[in-house]
């Protein structure tokens, strides 16, 4: 079925329409080798290429439409001056054709997975989409937003940023009517020098709301905290908290059995909703859940269709994992890391070791984009691993040396300690974790998605079901 027809795209983004104006756009892709027929190839430039290059390509390919900046030899085109934010435009004017309820989350980490918490909870009420993937930048997200159906009553998304007035373009394509910042981390610290201005990036968020618009907070963040007043004079703000006595919304009694999370949720009028249950561990996974039964809650859903949406909580790629490999129970938490992260990772680690007895391994890679605090950060998150008990600690690459120094600092012995240099074959990485396993243990791997250290849970599959044999 055809979204639309490349006339009525040339007028939902200002361009000059060259062919067919009848031509039906049934998708849209930005890699002219992925064209096929009735999609729409969006020549961007990049750092690396220009997609106009291969708007011809595009066509052979099956293309029925080309959005570019320069006329293609042969077919049907959309030219004008800036093919982005010509793609921003129409995603911004085709959503308001749509307009479903609008959903936004970003924050430093738990962003992904909040998004997945809250589409789950939504989906319960209403016709729902989201994000998918990663499609949560300055391209992805009008791309997701162009994808959406007739009668899609409710739409998710993810908004993430590597710099300043990326979200905000995104918040004034999307117009959230609930939006959602979870935490204001150290990630991007390089690009942006301090956590405040983080905060400001973040914040951008509400860019798009009009006054009265829902803003969920972590209460329990400082800086998140310390705006509320500035904030209340716009939106309609919330604050979920465990610690924070005075949230909107309070956390309590928080437990972890069976590989999964359960906890209660007083609401501002003082009354409780008891037993929310998620199949998942981890107390960020707690306030992630709490959010997302906010934004259940603030579009008219009752408790029992809330809950019944977080117990139908499915996480996604490669974001903490666990399962059962043999005698052994692994982690695999390899899209990402942050300080903040991998802190919560290790506690989730902690958590499932207590119903298992048996012991702990992490083998934690870099992390990336902390600019000058990179090496000091490393070294309090390898502190962090030591203090909550951790047994053998793994690092992999230089920057990663640090989580070892750090826990040897705190005490950990030399030989409950590995460092593997970068480069070293995943498989022996994988040989040398295993040699030092025992039946029962649980094992992390955890770093951010540039390493690839899910090559390392492969290889470490693959060694355990030869074990077996």
């Amino acid at each position: 079925m055809a979204i639309m027809t490349s006339k009525e795209a040339a007028i939902l983004c200002d361009g000059r329409l060259i062919g067919d104006p009848s031509a039906e756009i049934r998708s849209f892709v930005t890699d002219s080798r992925k064209a096929t027929p009735g999609c729409m190839f969006v020549a961007l430039k990049g750092e690396n290429t220009d997609g106009n290059k291969y708007l011809e390509s595009a066509i052979d390919n099956g293309a029925c439409c080309v959005l570019a900046e320069r006329e293609p030899e042969r077919g049907t085109a959309i030219v004008t001056d800036d093919a982005l934010k010509a793609l921003q435009t129409m995603a911004k004017r085709f959503l308001d054709t749509r307009r479903p309820r609008v959903y936004a989350v970003t924050g430093s980490v738990g962003k992904t997975t909040t998004k997945e918490f809250i589409y789950s909870v939504i989906n319960k009420g209403f016709v729902t989409q989201k994000t998918a993937g990663n499609y949560n930048s300055i391209i992805g997200l009008p791309l997701t937003v162009l994808e959406v159906k007739e009668g899609c009553e409710a739409l998710v998304l993810e908004m993430g940023m590597s710099g300043f007035h990326e979200i905000e373009v995104m918040s004034e394509i999307a117009k959230p009517d609930v939006a959602v910042i979870t935490n204001i981390g150290t990630s991007h610290m390089q690009i942006l020098g301090s956590q405040e201005n983080i905060l400001k990036a973040k914040l951008e968020i509400t860019s798009g709301m009009k006054p009265g618009s829902t803003l969920v907070l972590n209460g329990d963040d400082r800086l998140l905290w310390q705006k509320r007043g500035e904030l209340k004079e716009n939106y309609n703000v919330l604050y979920y908290a465990y610690i924070n006595e005075d949230a909107d919304y309070r956390i309590t009694h928080p437990e972890f059995r069976g590989g999964c999370l359960s906890f209660d949720l007083k609401r501002p009028d003082g009354s409780t909703v008891y037993g929310i249950t998620a199949p998942t561990v981890g107390m960020h996974n707690v306030y992630n859940a709490a959010a997302a039964y906010i934004c259940g809650s603030v579009s008219g859903m009752s408790d029992a269709l809330i809950k019944e949406g977080i117990a139908a909580f499915e996480n996604t790629g490669m974001r903490q994992k666990v399962y059962k490999k043999g005698d052994y129970t692994i982690v695999c938490d390899c899209y990402n890391a942050a300080p903040e992260s991998m802190k919560a990772s290790l506690s989730a680690l902690m958590t499932l070791v207590r119903e298992c007895s048996g012991r702990t391994h992490a083998l934690l890679g870099e992390m990336l984009e902390l600019g000058e605090s990179s090496a000091a950060m490393h070294r309090d998150v390898g502190m962090t691993a030591f203090d909550m008990g951790l047994n053998y600690l793994y690092t992999y690459g230089e920057a990663a040396k640090e989580y070892a120094v750090g826990a040897m600092i705190e005490g950990m012995k030399d030989e409950n300690m590995v460092c593997f240099d970068d480069g070293t074959p995943f498989e022996d990485v994988a040989a040398k974790i295993l040699e030092k396993c025992r039946p029962n243990d649980v094992i992390l791997f955890k770093a951010s998605r540039a390493v690839g250290l899910e090559r390392a849970v492969e290889a470490f599959e693959k060694l355990i079901e030869e074990s077996n044999k």
